[in-house]
């Protein structure tokens, strides 16, 4: 199982992995690829280049601190089981 796949469903060591090195896990919605964007007042969010979806961390300390803010991101709460991705991933 590669980093990306072990970080969505709740491998904080793998996500950890993956913010070292600069990767985004995709998108939450659609799996597309997200970008970290830099707002007004320093605001990360992160957006989806395939779905548009944003989601951001608002909050001061995500704001001042890139790495956190991704690692925020690559740690979110797993939308599917272990189970559930390898149905999903056997379908294609």
């Amino acid at each position: 199982m590669d980093d990306v796949r072990a970080a969505l469903l709740g491998n904080h060591e793998a996500a950890k992995r993956l913010t070292d090195a600069g990767v985004l896990v995709p998108c939450a919605f659609c799996k597309g690829k997200v970008r970290r964007v830099i707002g007004f007042g320093g605001l990360n969010f992160f957006k989806c280049r395939k779905c548009g979806a944003v989601v951001s961390f608002d909050n001061d300390y995500y704001n001042t601190h890139k790495n956190e803010a991704i690692q925020a991101w690559n740690t979110r709460a797993p939308i599917l089981s272990a189970e559930e991705m390898e149905m999903l991933e056997g379908m294609k």
